[in-house]
């Protein structure tokens, strides 16, 4: 057998020896094998199947070459159409943005998308790079481009002439894309009709779908409508365009108006006719009377939607207040889509309504959305019953996040029940029409959220108008009387709702006020005469709340709940806040406390917050478990943005498609509360490193004199140091500050990785300290870099600044003193730069040294993989007593001082160790 080597092979297939080599390795190569470094191949095997870019094995899911998987790095991520590595700036973000509209919304496969492909301009040989070329066909040659894609940088003004290159292919379709904001007009789609101009584009409202042509676009069928899956990106480009562009500029306004559009659309797409009315052809977009004849028809479903039963009061006297061009704009974006197939992504859905809510509604009056991770959550362990026919409500339903994630689960309980039934589509869709119309009820007081809610319903298949615009707080018989008849007391088995919280607005209506017991000064958990000035709603919409709930009998617990508090009203120490405890401990049976980060309702507000879950009993017992957990992350971070997992090393983790995860850990609480459940214990133990989750009794509760109920005070993986630092104010410590809230803006961080440059020490060169050498008295084998290397320009340390190990020996601290100050030090090492203005960063440094203080509690922050890690934020978290200035003073002083000694020490015996050596180099013979 004749065996050739892999770089013989390489050339003998055309593709790399390091391929090659992989394939080997992983056993796909027949009769490979490994002589010292290198492969030997029989000459005869055939060549792999999977050596070119289109054969399946050798792509994930998304794309990516399986070989390519371990090559992404901290600053590059994988292209969503063809699974390339690429460099992550916003420009690119806006083309992973576009692509995601190419393949989630109009369906285009990613098999037949390219990026930066070069498209030759003519004989001379000039060329150009197309940032997306989308091909008719897996055939990837320039004769067959059907949409090119130009990506410009932030806010760049639009320039047909960027688009002149794209003449050369015989690419129909040319976009022009610069991302979506608020005052931006979105993409800019052209088509040129090649038969008769194929120089000039003319500017379209939209591309046509896969397997679409021009012709085709507005003659749409209902069988022709496709479930929508990228809506966000959708709504915002039509909601930014509109903004921009229309004659209405107030947001609230743009919102309705798009509302009474989705309604026409519902309206039609629900009517019998198989021919849409809601639709708009390229020929009637060209021309006044052509959108005229748009407008005609969208009136038409206007007038059925003001004669509609269930949805015609919300508009009632109203009319639609855009004009032909907005309203014939606003079809042409929405036609193809079917807002109420069932596999509408309801999750991009709820996500796509908030682009709807003006600024105004995301945190005025306490009216945070509750993130759709919690949510799911929540309806997880509430688990409303279909088979039950259970009756759900939520008196401060918002945007209907918590409605419409029931009925999804709801809807997933009938396709499982009936699954062998034979059941069509339409018959278990009117299934859960009948559900919702009967057992589903939600109110809020902002008519914008009702008539956003009303229509979500109305998209996920709530058929009756089970929605109120009411004041769910307000005296009984001045509620509306349709929603009396179906809410009473006592009636409803499931509750789920985020009432408004984190306002200092109180209800301060004293009729109100003596209706309920929290209304009043509360003594040991029972309300006096004494009625308060005002309340916090949170606490109102709670007892509100429990009234609805069912009664428990003798053979069945009542009505059940979940309800987002924030985490003060759990924890506080105020006698307000600790009568509460001890009235709602009186009421209802606890069944689970799950604390939530504080980043969960950020950026709109950082208060901490809880999800509180509890049920009616006909009698409390004396000692029961509570289910507890402590969730650190939900899938964001404080500015929204969404939250990855790393490795030690600070890079993404990828799943199997080599997608980065998202950290969100309540999926695993999910699962132990289930584990819970299902055994009737619970190990309280988190040894893997996930969520803390715990089982805590009542009676201890009832032993505490806070009545405490959240479940960070209970955690017994923390730290009681941390607990008892935070309860430690008196004479000598005036108060407890975050650490991250005495730095500087930044204050807290570590710079990026870089490729090392040693060089010899001289002028033009620094020491560059590892985490190990900054530790050391005397460091040794100091290595230096370029002091202008610009890839290590953000490893300089100054004065002052507090270093603290990150990794390895972590949690280790040094102060920056003459000795390292301008020196490089390794970006495993977090640097703290405490604001002078604020606190003596030797005081800091003293306490954050402490051996049975400070040392504890960075450990407490240590996550491992392989090795140990801390991060910045888990530092910014770190208590730091305060004292009074001048002891503050005389502990920094000190400190500082012995710091210089230490200095001075060393450079004493430096200066000495250099004496011994000149003397041995000066008397040693040489030859």
């Amino acid at each position: 057998m004749n065996l050739l080597t892999s770089s013989e092979m390489a050339k003998k297939w055309g593709i790399s020896s390091r391929r090659i080599a992989i394939l080997c390795s992983e056993g796909r190569i027949a009769g490979a094998v490994k002589k010292g470094k290198t492969w030997l191949i029989p000459s005869d095997v055939p060549k792999p199947s999977d050596a070119r870019r289109s054969d399946s094995d050798d792509i994930s899911e998304d794309g990516l070459k399986k070989d390519d998987r371990t090559k992404v790095k901290l600053d590059e991520i994988v292209d969503y159409a063809t699974g390339k590595i690429v460099h992550n700036n916003p420009e690119e973000a806006y083309r992973q943005e576009f692509e995601h509209i190419l393949i989630d919304d109009l369906g285009y496969p990613k098999k037949n998308i390219d990026i930066e492909v070069i498209i030759q301009r003519g004989a001379n040989r000039n060329a150009e790079k197309a940032d997306i070329v989308v091909y008719r066909s897996e055939d990837h040659c320039q004769e067959n481009a059907y949409i090119i894609v130009e990506i410009e940088t932030p806010k760049k003004t639009y320039d047909v002439q960027a688009l002149t290159y794209i003449t050369a292919t015989t690419a129909p379709y040319a976009v022009w894309y610069a991302g979506m904001e608020k005052n931006s007009k979105g993409p800019y789609y052209h088509y040129r009709d090649m038969g008769v101009d194929p120089i000039h584009f003319m500017i379209i409202p939209t591309l046509p779908r896969y397997g679409e042509t021009q012709e085709m676009i507005g003659k749409y069928h209902k069988g022709d409508l496709k479930p929508a899956k990228a809506l966000k990106l959708t709504f915002e480009r039509m909601y930014y365009h509109l903004y921009g562009t229309g004659p209405i500029k107030r947001e609230e306004n743009i919102a309705v108006e798009i509302i009474k559009l989705l309604f026409c659309k519902i309206i039609d797409e629900l009517a019998p006719e198989d021919l849409c009315e809601f639709r708009a052809t390229p020929v009637e977009l060209k021309s006044d009377s052509g959108k005229a004849e748009i407008r005609r028809r969208i009136d038409g479903l206007y007038a059925k939607l003001l004669s509609d039963p269930d949805y015609g009061e919300m508009f009632k006297d109203e009319t639609l207040e855009y004009d032909n061009e907005s309203i014939a704009y606003i079809v042409s974006i929405l036609q193809g889509l079917s807002l109420t197939d069932e596999e509408t992504n309801t999750d991009a859905l709820g996500d796509a309504y908030e682009v709807l809510l003006p600024s105004t509604l995301k945190g005025e009056s306490g009216q945070f959305f509750t993130p759709r991770e919690i949510v799911r959550f929540a309806i997880e362990v509430i688990a409303p019953n279909y088979s039950k026919k259970e009756y759900i409500l939520d008196t401060a339903c918002g945007s209907a996040g918590f409605l419409s994630v029931a009925l999804e689960n709801i809807r997933k309980q009938i396709n499982t029940l009936y699954a062998n039934r034979g059941f069509s589509k339409e018959k278990k869709r009117g299934m859960l029409k009948d559900y919702a119309g009967k057992y589903v009820f939600g109110c809020d007081i902002d008519p914008l959220l009702y008539r956003i809610s009303k229509s979500y319903m109305a998209i996920m298949g709530e058929g009756k108008g089970n929605i109120y615009n009411l004041d769910s707080l307000d005296l009984t018989n001045r509620l509306d009387p349709n929603f009396r008849r179906s809410v009473t007391e006592g009636s409803v088995d499931i509750i789920t709702t985020n009432p408004p919280f984190g306002t200092q607005i109180k209800d301060t209506r004293r009729d109100v006020l003596r209706t309920y017991d929290l209304g009043h000064k509360i003594i040991n958990g029972e309300p006096t005469n004494e009625v308060l000035e005002g309340q916090d709603p949170d606490k109102l919409f709670l007892e509100r709340d429990i009234s609805y709930l069912k009664e428990a009998t003798n053979d069945a617990d009542g009505g059940r709940m979940v309800i987002v508090l924030p985490k003060q009203n759990l924890s506080g120490a105020k006698e307000e806040s600790v009568e509460f405890r001890k009235w709602l401990l009186k009421r209802v049976q606890i069944t689970a406390i799950v604390d939530l980060p504080r980043e969960a309702f950020q950026p709109h507000t950082g208060t901490k917050t809880s999800l509180v879950f509890l049920k009616k009993v006909r009698n409390i017992p004396d000692n029961y478990p509570i289910f507890m957990a402590v969730s650190e992350a939900v899938g964001h971070d404080r500015r929204g943005l969404p939250l990855y997992k790393k490795d030690s090393n600070g890079t993404d983790l990828r799943n199997d498609k080599n997608e980065r995860v998202i950290w969100n850990d309540l999926p695993e609480i999910l699962d132990r509360y289930k584990e819970y459940t299902e055994k009737g214990f619970l190990n309280n133990t988190n040894t893997d490193g996930g969520p803390s989750c715990f089982i805590v009794y009542s009676s201890n509760i009832m032993q505490d004199s806070a009545r405490r109920i959240d479940a960070w005070y209970w955690d017994p993986n923390k730290n009681n140091i941390a607990k008892q630092i935070e309860e430690s104010v008196g004479d000598d410590i005036k108060e407890i500050v975050r650490l991250g809230d005495l730095v500087v803006d930044h204050g807290i961080f570590y710079p990026g990785r870089h490729k090392r440059n040693y060089v010899e020490a001289g002028e033009n060169s620094v020491p560059f300290y590892s985490g190990t050498q900054i530790l050391q008295v005397r460091p040794f084998d100091i290595k230096y870099q370029p002091i202008d290397y610009a890839p290590a320009k953000n490893h300089f340390v100054d004065k002052d600044w507090i270093l603290i190990t990150r990794s390895g020996s972590t949690g280790r601290v040094v102060m920056v003193t003459d000795s390292i100050a301008g020196s490089m030090v390794t970006e495993h090492v977090i640097r703290v730069i405490c604001d002078k203005n604020l606190v003596d960063p030797y005081y800091v440094y003293a306490y954050l040294a402490t051996e049975d203080i400070g040392k504890i509690l960075l450990e407490k922050g240590i996550y491992a993989s392989v090795v140990d890690h801390i991060t910045p934020d888990f530092v910014a978290t770190i208590p730091v007593p305060r004292l009074a200035p001048e002891k503050e003073k005389e502990i920094a002083d000190r400190v500082r001082e012995a710091e210089k000694k230490r200095d001075e020490a060393n450079k004493e015996f430096i200066a000495e160790r250099n004496s011994i050596e000149s003397i041995m180099f000066e008397n040693m013979k040489t030859e």
